[in-house]
């Protein structure tokens, strides 16, 4: 484990878990003057049944636009702290593949912060959490918060 960390990404959803994961981000981020990243994953996995597109393509724009302003909340909250270098993404796709990825593009990340269970998606059960999926595949450290 290195003595400071650099750059922290801090991926999250609507869950308790993700803010719970955001807030202890945000501290190391503060403790180790760090850079600090929130991506937060749109999941569209579940979005691609071509007979219901309309009804699901408003449940996904209804999604980005929470995921959305949950950053505009992310970033008023970071900036009453002593974090000097924040940024949010909102992404679409697979959370657990776009999380790895978006680490292994930006290889100044050194940890990883996300919570131990995120919400529900209809692929939990069959293929695992996605925080597992992180542990198991993550180009740097990674700390799971409860």
């Amino acid at each position: 484990m290195p003595s400071t960390y650099q750059h922290v990404l801090v991926p999250v959803d609507s869950s308790a878990a993700a803010q719970a994961a955001f807030n202890e981000a945000v501290n190391i981020a503060q403790r180790h003057q760090a850079k600090l990243t929130t991506l937060y994953v749109v999941d569209d996995s579940a979005y691609h049944t071509p007979a219901l597109d309309p009804v699901l393509g408003e449940l996904l724009d209804a999604e980005a636009s929470h995921a959305k302003a949950a950053m505009v909340d992310r970033r008023q909250f970071v900036q009453t702290t002593t974090v000097a270098d924040f940024k949010t993404e909102v992404a679409y796709g697979n959370p657990k593949r776009l999380i790895i990825d978006y680490a292994k593009q930006h290889p100044e990340i050194d940890l990883v912060v996300l919570g131990a269970t995120g919400k529900d998606s209809p692929h939990r059960v069959a293929v695992g959490s996605t925080t597992s999926y992180v542990v198991d595949h993550a180009p740097c450290n990674v700390i799971v918060i409860r």
